[in-house]
């Protein structure tokens, strides 16, 4: 019975692992500006073809120096991070490309490809393409159904019982003196309520976040997945910074005000 149990238990583990590493659990790649073999940003201009052929599998993709969307922030396990291995030898150019997750395990490996082209540029980016024609192997479809690696919570700050995405029932008519921010491609309205403000997502549709007096000039910015501080700059944008725990490392965000 003992065996049985272990057996059982090893077999639910390890249909675990291989839910956490199905490639199709994930909707986003981050792409870097420069790979370690790279003496210089897009060298061979391999990091902007890499995001083509990646959208072209049907991913989202975003260099790692741009601007993600509101979703991304904070959940730095929510995309996959692209690394290309050069193998390079002295007659041949070779390349493997690599999927993996935050925690630096590989979701997908390609196999190793050479090509014999001399120009580097020509070389190097025919390489990459015939890398990215195992990914096409893997007929990648997103599946939202399935969970990518988990992620940690950025920070310990205590929300508020008001909860920060509960739907309510606004017009734009209800706000006539909002003010209008942009971020990640997305509009947000800021009102002030109750001696706090309020950042509002989809229309006004959704408390996306807020913001309470902290000390004279700051805020706490309370929202389901960035918690920290907040400042209004001289031009109106609203900075806010937190701690990102996988990353270790404060980040700071800002939403553009449009009027």
């Amino acid at each position: 019975m003992r065996i049985r149990l272990i057996l059982v238990l090893m077999l639910l583990s390890q249909i675990g692992r291989s839910q956490e590493s199905n490639l199709n659990a994930y909707n986003y790649v981050i792409v870097p500006m420069q790979f370690d073999f790279q003496s210089e940003p897009n060298q061979y201009q391999l990091n902007i073809l890499s995001r083509v052929l990646l959208k072209e599998e049907g991913f989202e993709v975003y260099m790692d120096k741009e601007e993600r969307p509101m979703e991304l922030l904070g959940d730095t396990c929510a995309p996959l991070f692209l690394e290309i291995e050069d193998t390079s030898g002295f007659l041949n150019i070779s390349l493997i490309i690599r999927l993996k997750d935050c925690y630096d395990n590989v979701i997908f490996e390609s196999e190793e490809v050479s090509t014999k082209i001399k120009k580097y540029k020509e070389g190097y980016q025919a390489a990459l393409k015939q890398a990215f024609s195992f990914l096409s192997d893997e007929n990648y479809r997103y599946d939202e159904n399935l969970s990518p690696a988990p992620f940690k919570s950025m920070t310990n700050v205590k929300k508020e019982s008001s909860g920060s995405v509960d739907e309510v029932t606004v017009s734009g008519s209800k706000y006539p003196n909002k003010k209008v921010y942009k971020f990640g491609g997305e509009t947000f309205w800021l009102i002030e309520q109750d001696k706090k403000f309020i950042l509002l997502s989809n229309e006004g549709k959704v408390n996306f976040a807020e913001l309470e007096t902290a000390d004279r000039g700051t805020y706490i910015f309370n929202s389901e997945k960035i918690n920290g501080a907040a400042f209004f700059d001289a031009n109106g944008n609203l900075n806010v910074e937190y701690m990102d725990e996988d990353l270790g490392e404060i980040q700071q965000i800002t939403f553009s005000k449009i009027n």
